[in-house]
């Protein structure tokens, strides 16, 4: 009897050996795959509105197919309209029911992200990932900062620039016949008074000897687009002073300097200007003028980075990068001066880094470490190198590493001294003080709501440039005491990184 109890025993002790070893083997089954795939169980949303075609959305998207693969995680990315995602984001700030973990934003959205301290400040480790001392200054002190904290996560880098047909420049037979109806050299216009001078003689004559009539220059003017953004690019030369880093208000006081002379002058040059455009120019979005400059229909244009990768690489494009040239965009002799209401003769060369599209993560995530893991993947330095030197997504250079490997570049399409040019006058455009950032305040959108109705209006003919400004001052007067003076002028100084 003994022998049977101790065999029974035996045979119990054996068995809890066995599913103990189960259990322990089941375990290390487990163990590993949560090491390879920690966010298992875990899900976040993104909001990225959609754009034209691929247009910043395309590469968030497609990365967050990888990322799942490769984490575990869920990560549903959200795409409504232009106007949904500003109202979608403002609900998601107010209501709890409607959650976004992430924010990918243009730049003139991010005022009403901070408007109620929403955002998370970027932690050291994720800082660490993405290699910030790699981005460039101009970039994390300003549109992925404010009060000189970084919140911000970079994505995309924006700059705006001069594109002319440098082959055609350098004909001489229509540098001959320029300097016969002008009298002067053609060269590349470093003012805006020697470009009208140019856009004209280029405008309604077939100047590439392809039966077509051409045309000088090409501007973005659609209503209800990101016109506002250009215009303000252009503006600058007259209206942004160079010991001034307000641009558009005061800074003590918020009052607009919209409808000050410099602005007025720029307003009446924009309008010549697209004179000098194809038909149809005064409703020219992004597209329209990318396409009107590769299809050979205009000798110049003012466009964002998007435009040297997309006549390198972009199938309609009639252009090879070597017949593409790449400039600042242009200065003026005259700027003024807002303080002392007064004209200063002095040359004045100022950059636009405006449309920048950044990722912000929501404060009140409740997978706050899943949310920057993935924003952080979206900033990760060599995936921006490969996206950046990719037509079609609008993600433009904004590190110091996308202007020292050229392969990259002419892998898509660029000679090597294309892609030097092109990223020389990037390059220059980046690292000049005198520069132009995007309006970052609560209520930013209701500013360019005005002064794009305000100018279309006077595109159009109906009242002069300077009741057009009047009227857009007006308004912005009224923005500004319904969102609260004292508070906008904080957020301003906020947003300058002027904050005591």
């Amino acid at each position: 009897m003994q022998n049977i109890k101790l065999s029974l025993s035996s045979i119990v002790v054996s068995l809890l050996i066995t599913f103990s070893g189960c259990e322990n083997k089941k375990e290390e089954d487990k163990t590993p795959q949560n090491i390879e795939k920690p966010y298992i169980g875990q899900s976040i949303m993104v909001i990225v509105p959609t754009l034209h075609a691929d247009l910043i959305r395309g590469p968030i998207m497609q990365e967050a197919k990888k990322f799942e693969q490769k984490t575990g995680a869920r990560i549903r990315v959200v795409t409504p309209n232009w106007n949904d995602t500003i109202k979608k984001t403002k609900q998601s700030l107010e209501d709890p029911n409607l959650h976004y973990d992430i924010f990918v934003v243009i730049s003139m959205w991010q005022g009403m992200l901070f408007k109620n301290n929403n955002i998370e400040i970027v932690p050291q480790w994720v800082k660490d990932k993405i290699d910030w001392d790699d981005v460039l200054p101009i970039y994390k002190n300003s549109i992925l900062s404010y009060d000189n904290k970084a919140y911000g996560i970079p994505y995309d880098g924006d700059c705006i620039n001069l594109y002319y047909r440098k082959d055609i420049f350098e004909n001489k037979d229509i540098q001959n016949k320029f300097k016969k109806e002008t009298g002067k050299e053609l060269i590349v216009p470093k003012t805006w008074s020697e470009y009208k001078v140019i856009a004209k003689f280029f405008t309604n004559w077939d100047w590439d000897n392809d039966g077509k009539v051409e045309y000088g220059n090409a501007l973005l003017r659609k209503k209800g687009d990101v016109a506002m953004l250009q215009f303000f690019a252009t503006a600058a030369a007259y209206a942004k002073h160079p010991n001034d880093k307000a641009y558009f208000f005061e800074e003590d006081t918020m009052k607009p300097k919209i409808n000050n002379p410099a602005f007025i002058k720029a307003l009446e040059d924009y309008k010549e200007l697209i004179n000098y455009s194809p038909k149809g120019g005064v409703n020219f979005a992004g597209n329209d003028l990318r396409n009107s400059f590769v299809t050979g229909e205009v000798a110049m244009a003012i466009d964002w980075a998007d435009l040297g990768i997309y006549a390198a690489e972009n199938k309609i494009s009639k252009l090879d990068s070597n017949q593409v040239g790449y400039a600042q965009i242009p200065a003026s002799n005259q700027v003024y001066n807002s303080k002392t209401s007064k004209w200063e003769n002095r040359y004045n060369q100022v950059s636009s880094i405006s449309g920048n599209w950044s990722i912000f993560v929501n404060k009140d995530s409740k997978n706050k470490k899943l949310a920057f893991e993935f924003a952080s993947h979206m900033g990760d330095k060599e995936l921006s190198k490969e996206l950046v030197s990719t037509s079609g997504n609008a993600v433009n250079p904004s590190r110091f590493s996308h202007f020292t490997d050229f392969e990259a570049w002419t892998k898509s399409g660029f000679s090597k001294d294309s892609a030097k040019r092109y990223l020389d006058e990037i390059s220059k455009s980046l690292t000049n003080k005198n520069v132009v950032y995007d309006i970052t305040l609560p209520g930013a959108g209701d500013y360019y709501q005005a002064i794009d109705d305000e100018v279309y209006n006077f595109l159009i003919g109906d009242i002069s440039a300077k009741e057009a400004l009047d009227k857009t001052a007006k308004k912005w007067e009224e923005i500004t005491n319904k969102i609260g003076r004292e508070s906008q002028i904080n957020y301003y100084k906020s947003s300058l990184n002027t904050n005591e």
